[in-house]
């Protein structure tokens, strides 16, 4: 095992290293960035192998300085990749890791981690990103009494004081709300700290908590109003299907935990017809269970056809083999073909080929350069893949007497046309 004082000194020698070998001129690309990143990862694997071996405050000092690390070069280095956030939120989860271990060690430690991770969110690395600042206070909640707990509340008071001359100070007294309800919630128990949640509940993250403690305890009707409250008022925004904690995705998994199959249906029945494809297997399996999903099936299709969600109402065709039902659809809005004709190709060929030479006559009247023209000859190509020779010759022809002057049309055609 590396010894305590050997784990700062290579974490540190590794990333000022990394940092100066990636460095051009003052500036870091994105490439660069990455490698550092890299180089970053490796000193986060070597901290968890710390924490493993039973050195949890070692590896709490290492990995705050990794993470103020990474703080910094956000501000100044191309991060685009998303690289240099993943390496932010592992070393997070190995901090968070670290404290919970702590948690259980004597008071003089508890102090000390607690100390450390007071320090380095005062710095002013952390200026600019304060969701992160509050990341790193909220893992130390765990370590805190009621005596120690009075410096943390300090800190909070300085940061709220100082973020009045911030250009978005609610964004702090956000974080600060929340952090600030957690630190209690640790300190005194969720029953106890009940009226200061239901008095933020207007801040999102606690109405959650609110949810989710509603859940637990079987009050399942709490829930839905809390959930019904938040989804009504962003009703004009963009449904997130993809994110777990979008209002209408928690409100399902609350009719789910009440166990209420009419209200899973219609709430399923809502984000099919928002365009989420998965509640399509949803309702059938609920329908299936009560052997009603024959006498829904062509309802619910008509339904998803109706809503104007053509990507999930075309992904349900193919998952159900609605070829037929595809084909129609394909033709009355021949976006996507070339995607789409795969599916249909081997039992609708003929008219697959029709829509090709149809598809891409527009698209070379729409062409102006050898890009685009490259684009014409690589679905020409694609018409060749699915067997289409003759319509793709017929339509090679068309088009070379449509635009006899286009010589970058005519060159790409050529190449296209030995491919038949």
């Amino acid at each position: 095992m590396i010894s305590s004082e050997d784990v700062m000194i290579i974490v540190k020698n590794t990333i000022a290293a990394s940092i100066k070998c990636n460095t051009y001129r003052g500036y870091i690309g994105w490439s660069s960035c990455d490698n550092i990143c890299a180089d970053m990862h490796d000193c986060v694997d070597m901290c968890a192998e710390q924490l493993k071996s039973g050195d949890a405050l070692t590896a709490l000092k290492a990995s705050v300085y990794i993470l103020l690390s990474g703080v910094k070069l956000a501000s100044y280095a191309d991060s685009s990749s998303g690289m240099l956030t993943d390496v932010i939120l592992c070393t997070y989860d190995l901090i968070g890791k670290c404290t919970k271990e702590i948690e259980k060690q004597d008071k003089k430690m508890r102090n000390e981690a607690l100390d450390i991770i007071i320090k380095e969110a005062r710095k002013n690395a952390f200026d600019g990103w304060t969701d992160w600042r509050y990341d790193l206070l909220k893992c130390g909640i765990c370590l805190c009494d009621e005596k120690n707990a009075q410096k943390l509340e300090k800190v909070f008071d300085i940061l709220l004081e100082s973020a009045q001359e911030d250009s978005f100070p609610d964004y702090t007294k956000k974080e600060d709300m929340i952090t600030r309800y957690l630190l209690h919630r640790h300190l005194y128990g969720k029953e106890a700290v009940r009226e200061e949640l239901y008095q933020n509940i207007s801040v999102k993250e606690l109405r959650r908590i609110a949810i989710s403690d509603a859940l637990e305890e079987g009050q399942y009707g709490e829930a839905e109003q809390l959930c019904l409250e938040q989804a009504n008022e962003e009703r004009a925004w963009h449904y997130r299907s993809s994110d777990p904690e979008d209002w209408n995705n928690i409100l399902y998994d609350i009719y789910v935990a009440a166990n209420d199959t009419e209200k899973q249906i219609a709430q399923a029945k809502k984000l099919l017809l928002m365009g989420n494809e998965k509640f399509w297997e949803v309702l059938k399996q609920i329908y299936s269970q009560n052997n009603a999903w024959n006498e829904h099936y062509e309802s619910l299709l008509n339904l998803l056809k109706n809503a104007k969600q053509a990507i999930c109402y075309r992904n349900v065709l193919i998952a159900e083999k609605e070829t037929k039902r595809l084909l129609e659809d394909v033709t009355e809005n021949p976006f996507d073909l070339f995607y789409y004709g795969k599916y249909l190709v081997k039992d609708y060929p003929e008219q697959v080929y029709e829509l090709c030479y149809e598809e891409i006559s527009r698209n070379c009247a729409q062409a102006k350069d050898r890009r685009e023209y490259k684009k014409v000859t690589k679905q020409i190509a694609q018409l060749i893949k699915w067997k289409g020779t003759d319509k793709a010759g017929e339509l090679i022809e068309e088009l070379r007497r449509t635009y006899p002057r286009r010589t970058a049309l005519l060159d790409e055609l050529g190449k296209v046309e030995k491919k038949l």
